[in-house]
């Protein structure tokens, strides 16, 4: 009977801790090919600094429409040529309409004369916030470029 305490506690801790690491929601959009605006930043060419402004339609798997917005700034590109990657920074807002809005942020990776991310490779960046029905949101979305252009965006949220 001294044990039953013992499991019970671990049971408990065990549900309350890995319910903070699941998904309470889980969606996936749609994102058109994008219209990217290259920003050359100081030096001529691409160098640190330099950003990369984007916008995009979106549809929900419901059907409804919004809008993408981002911009990735260049914060590393390797000194040696065997190193084909450059990091970007990037700060996307994604508009639902009606203030429903999603912040996302994290590090990208490119390929160095690339303004986008490579075909079916997908990067992960984490949802800092939200308005309207978002606020407080928290959670990771999942990128990924289709060969065709267009891109899936698998959102999945803690709050």
């Amino acid at each position: 009977m001294k044990k039953f305490p013992f499991y019970a506690t671990i049971i408990y801790f065990a549900l309350v801790l890995g319910s903070f690491a699941q998904a309470k929601q889980t969606f996936t959009i749609t994102q058109g090919k994008p219209e990217i605006n290259h920003v050359d930043v100081g030096t001529t060419g691409m160098s640190v600094g330099d950003s990369y402004v984007f916008e995009a339609p979106f549809t929900t798997k419901d059907g409804k429409m919004g809008r993408i917005y981002g911009v990735n700034t260049i914060i590393s590109i390797p000194a040696g040529s065997n190193d084909p990657f450059i990091d970007r920074m990037s700060l996307i807002v994604l508009d639902f309409g009606k203030s429903d809005t999603l912040i996302v942020s994290g590090k990208a990776v490119h390929g160095t004369y690339q303004s986008e991310i490579k075909d079916n490779e997908p990067n992960l960046r984490a949802v800092i916030g939200g308005t309207g029905r978002f606020i407080g949101a928290r959670g990771q979305m999942s990128i990924t470029r289709n060969p065709s252009g267009s891109y899936e965006h698998e959102i999945q949220l803690l709050d």
